[in-house]
């Protein structure tokens, strides 16, 4: 089953950059205008408000492939530098399951999450693993990435990853 890429972050970003524009000409208009103009603050964060839904819209612009089949696990997300072809004869456990952001610890998302036999990293950043029952599990996507709901990811792999999924 393939899964297709979110667009939500794509939309923000527009807002984003759409909203820093306009504040952004408001800024130059307010210092460039007549004298005894007064310039709120928050129009200096404007452009720096623009540049970085740019950031994002470039991010949310690049390819990213989600597999999950008879053969395993495929998941190929550059923004997130996450290369993952992980046949299921590699796989002890799998599962589907609320965790912390990496880096992030008071913050969650719904994550795609393998134990490998031997602990051995598939392909993922090296603090996007955690310890649980003694063993290392890696997160491999946020469900948040992909338009199809935890429901579906969890539904596929029931279907092609029974005898593993925890």
């Amino acid at each position: 089953m393939d899964f297709q890429k979110s667009r939500m972050n794509t939309v923000v970003a527009l807002i984003v950059i759409a909203l820093g524009a306009l504040g952004t000409v408001m800024l130059v208009g307010g210092l460039t205008g007549g004298s005894g103009v007064r310039i709120h603050g928050v129009f200096f964060l404007a452009p720096v408000a623009a540049v970085g839904g740019v950031v994002v819209l470039v991010k949310s612009l690049r390819a990213m492939q989600v597999r999950i089949d008879e053969r395993g696990i495929l998941v190929d997300h550059p923004a997130r530098r996450v290369k993952v072809a992980l046949g299921w004869q590699n796989v002890a456990g799998a599962t589907v399951r609320q965790l912390s952001k990496p880096g992030e610890p008071r913050r969650s998302a719904t994550w795609l999450v393998v134990w490998t036999h031997g602990g051995l990293n598939p392909g993922v950043p090296h603090d996007w693993g955690f310890q649980h029952d003694g063993s290392t599990g890696y997160r491999l996507l946020d469900v948040d990435d992909v338009r199809e709901s935890a429901d579906q990811l969890t539904e596929a792999m029931r279907r092609y990853a029974a005898p593993v999924l925890r």
